[in-house]
């Protein structure tokens, strides 16, 4: 074995081994180790791995899955923590982990990996930032397991920060609000994208994504397929939803569908004027020659239509808010709210919308209070107690 070496690396120290040969091309095979903060523990480190190899107990990282990795940390788990704690652990590992962080080598998992999953979800609205900072509680002690099993030699996770558990109160419109909006912007590029998510509670690139085969007239409802999401290298394109919570219908109001109707018809006019350089992708939302509209410009749309109307400041994604607030508001059952905005679980609806559900305790109360007693019960109550 060549004689190792400890040479500065970002983030710290770092070593060079021979690990082995490689059965196919007959060479010997280097694995390079780190960073760790000191030379002390960088010396500890070397000096264990070398023990390892010579003794043939080293296991290259680089063979091990984090999807096998995390399905023994499980199994490890069942028989040392109670029902309840591994009930707690399992769907976080299988639901979310696994699927998107699975397939990488053990070794190869980086902070920025695990911070990428974390935005998406928080941008998605997939998990609320409660459960995501449980999911982070378990990898890291998933983790930290792995580099005691000697798997893995540092915690990616301990460098991330999850999102705070709290939530800082969205910013909604009331009915006045939406009504007057909408009448402000009928005449509007994007009228119809407005009207899809203040009726729908609809993503915003699912609406850029959205296609007229994706809506029925005759039933009312719309089917949510593909959006228009960021490639990993750059740009946008249209491909599949996130997640299997975000393939939904999402039922329509007559006034919306007659409204999506005469949209259409202008639409069909425009591309048979324009049938030369439109390239029909059968998309709702387009832009002159039939392609997506890139988020960003419909971004800088809906800000200058906001400005104009001189309503309160929100975001685009606040229009979704605004839906689900204002239906829970109604009294529509949660789990109706989950499923019209593709939530991963009712639990994630409650937590985002706890701000509401104090105003609807109170209305249920006089609600059941009317139904027992009738209404102005109290008065009748005063009155008899006095008679």
């Amino acid at each position: 074995m060549r004689e190792p070496k400890i040479y500065e690396m970002t983030g710290g120290y770092g070593f060079r081994l021979d690990i082995g040969i490689d059965p196919v091309s007959g060479k010997r095979k280097q694995k390079r180790f780190g960073p760790f903060r000191t030379k002390t523990e960088t010396r500890r480190m070397l000096a264990q791995k070398v023990l390892e190899i010579e003794s043939g107990t080293f296991v290259n990282p680089q063979n091990i899955k984090l999807k096998d990795f995390l399905l023994q940390w499980l199994e490890h788990k069942r028989k040392h923590v109670a029902a309840g704690t591994f009930a707690h652990y399992k769907p976080y590992v299988m639901n979310h982990l696994i699927p998107n962080l699975g397939n990488m080598k053990i070794d190869q998992l980086k902070p920025s990996h695990i911070q990428e999953m974390y935005d998406s979800y928080i941008e998605e609205e997939i998990l609320s930032n409660q459960s995501i900072v449980h999911m982070h509680r378990i990898l890291n002690n998933a983790f930290n397991k792995a580099i005691e099993w000697e798997l893995a030699i540092k915690n990616p996770c301990s460098v991330i920060k999850p999102p705070k558990p709290e939530r800082t109160q969205m910013k909604v419109w009331d009915e006045m609000d939406v009504s007057f909006f909408l009448d402000f912007t009928k005449e509007k590029r994007f009228f119809v994208a407005y009207l899809i998510a203040l009726t729908t509670g609809m993503r915003k690139g699912e609406i850029l994504g959205l296609r007229w085969q994706d809506c029925d007239f005759i039933n009312s409802y719309l089917s949510l397929r593909q959006a228009v999401t960021k490639k990993k290298g750059g740009g946008y394109e249209l491909g599949p939803l996130k997640t299997e919570h975000a393939y939904r219908n999402i039922s329509l109001d007559e006034h919306v569908i007659e409204l999506l109707k005469s949209y259409r018809h202008e639409q069909m006019k425009y591309k048979m004027k324009n049938r030369i350089t439109y390239k029909d992708q059968d998309l709702i939302i387009t832009n002159s020659t039939g392609s997506f509209i890139l988020p960003r410009n419909l971004d800088r749309e809906w800000l200058k239509d906001l400005d104009e109307s001189m309503l309160k400041t929100i975001r685009f994604h606040d229009m979704r808010h605004t839906h689900a607030t204002l239906l829970l508001k109604q009294g529509v059952h949660p789990k109706v709210v989950q499923e019209r905005l593709g939530h991963y679980s009712v639990t994630v609806t409650l937590d985002m919308y706890s701000h509401v559900l104090p105003n609807i305790q109170q209305a249920a109360a006089k609600q059941f209070g009317e139904t027992i007693f009738g209404k102005n019960s109290i008065k009748k109550a005063a009155q008899n107690w006095h008679e």
